[in-house]
């Protein structure tokens, strides 16, 4: 585990992270913590599609792949 101090958060930004830290019941670092693992894992998922090459010979890529996913999504 690594310790990470922050500076300079805007006032706005701060409020609306404590509200919502007290809404979830957790402590603001608690809170911060799991919405920074949350954007980790975005990140690296969008790592992962940007250099994804789809299997030869299938014509599928990866804009149509992410498009179908989103269709299936909005549709449920």
């Amino acid at each position: 585990m690594k310790r990470m101090n922050l500076r300079d958060v805007p006032d706005d930004v701060y409020a609306a992270l404590v509200a919502a830290a007290k809404d979830s019941r957790q402590s603001l670092s608690a809170f911060v913590v799991d919405r920074l693992a949350e954007v980790a894992q975005a990140v690296r998922v969008a790592d992962y599609v940007a250099a994804y090459s789809p299997p030869r010979g299938t014509g599928v890529t990866a804009e149509e792949a992410v498009a179908a996913v989103r269709e299936l999504r909005e549709a449920s």
